[in-house]
């Protein structure tokens, strides 16, 4: 690259996806690698404008050509996951200690010439994993479970945006969850302990199709080494209960097959990616999808600004006849804390890791209000 201070004629465009970066090297984040390659972008950026915002403006203009909305977030998270992916398939792995100045050389790498694949890369949005994540729905399976409510054959479970599918496996494995420290304000609701539920169905839907490479380079360099081998396994792990549809949460109602068909739909670190106008669709999408007696389960950071990967994390729950409400209220766009504000909060971590579950502000309204006490 040859250094300029030239910018392009779309910088009003560009810019706030080179913020969005900016803003988050700044704020920091609790993984040192991924804190080095924000970083190290910023750098890049400083000395080479030109060829960043030519780069970002291709990456926009492929968008359009296929249809896509990407936001700022989306964009960040596609890209950190691509150059991670450009490093794994040449056999590179060792990047949980690369320095800026190693991760600029990446850069450099990954934008030469505008490698039209490294873009492509770039398009598909991710979709991370973090199978902790899972022990909302295990433990709302325990408290339905308790109740008269639960159809005797099990719950049907939709995870929107499932990645490689690996989440949906963990359900009733009690075992993989045995290093979660659950509250026993929450435990005495389910009886004393973490227990089984009846799963009658589950499907991950996504949008691509799977790949465990993609998934673990989306993953925070320090967690790669602890969790490849077990993601690896998951994947290849035939669950009879558990399906897979490569599918469009945006596109549920093309499938008469789904109306109705679900007990719970669950959206992890999914909506954040979406803008006002696709949220409402999302929420269109899971109305329809969704039984009367069903629920909308959202796991999110609790604030927009956060340290990344740090920060209260925390699931929230819509009843099928609050969703409702929402749809009739916001059919064209709703924000994503202003939906947030309309749900029950369930359950609270300290981070998005999840190892650590206290109950939320709302779960003894939620016990009461669908008569699990």
């Amino acid at each position: 690259m040859n250094s300029t201070t030239e910018t392009i004629v779309d910088a009003p465009v560009i810019l706030p996806y080179i913020q969005e970066i900016q803003e988050v090297a700044k704020r920091g984040h609790k993984d040192e690698s991924t804190e080095n390659l924000l970083l190290a972008f910023v750098e890049v950026y400083e000395q080479h404008p030109l060829q960043i915002e030519k780069f970002i403006a291709a990456f926009l203009h492929h968008a359009a050509q296929h249809s896509l909305e990407f936001t700022p977030r989306a964009f960040r998270l596609s890209l950190l996951t691509a150059v991670k992916l450009f490093l794994r398939l040449q056999g590179i792995k060792a990047y949980a200690v690369f320095p800026v100045a190693r991760w600029k050389e990446v850069l450099f790498d990954c934008l030469h010439d505008q490698h039209t694949p490294f873009i492509q890369s770039c398009l598909r949005d991710v979709s991370t994993v973090k199978i902790y994540r899972y022990i909302a729905l295990q433990i709302l399976g325990g408290l339905l479970s308790r109740s008269h409510a639960l159809d005797s054959k099990g719950l049907t479970i939709l995870d929107g945006g499932c990645s490689i599918n690996i989440g949906l496996k963990c359900l009733n494995n009690l075992r993989l969850f045995q290093p979660i420290e659950i509250t026993s304000e929450i435990l005495t609701e389910l009886g004393g302990a973490l227990c089984l539920f009846p799963l009658r169905y589950a499907v991950g839907i996504d949008k691509y199709p799977p790949s465990l490479e993609r998934t673990l380079a989306s993953l925070f360099p320090s967690e790669v080494t602890k969790w490849e081998a077990l993601y690896t396994h998951l994947y290849h792990l035939d669950q009879p209960a558990v399906d897979y549809q490569q599918h469009d949460i945006l596109c549920l109602d093309r499938d008469p097959a789904y109306q109705g068909r679900f007990d719970v739909v669950f959206l992890s670190s999914l909506l954040r990616r979406f803008l006002p106008h696709q949220i409402a669709d999302v929420l269109v999408q899971v109305n329809y999808a969704t039984s009367p007696n069903s629920f909308l389960v959202i796991n999110e950071q609790m604030s927009k600004e956060t340290i990344e990967g740090g920060g209260t994390y925390a699931t929230f729950i819509l009843p099928k006849q609050t969703l409702h409400h929402v749809v009739n209220t916001f059919p064209q766009a709703i924000d994503l804390y202003e939906l947030l504000h309309l749900a029950l909060q369930l359950l609270v971590y300290p981070d998005e890791n999840c190892r650590k579950v206290l109950p939320g502000k709302d779960f003894h309204e939620f016990l009461q209000r669908e008569a699990l006490v």
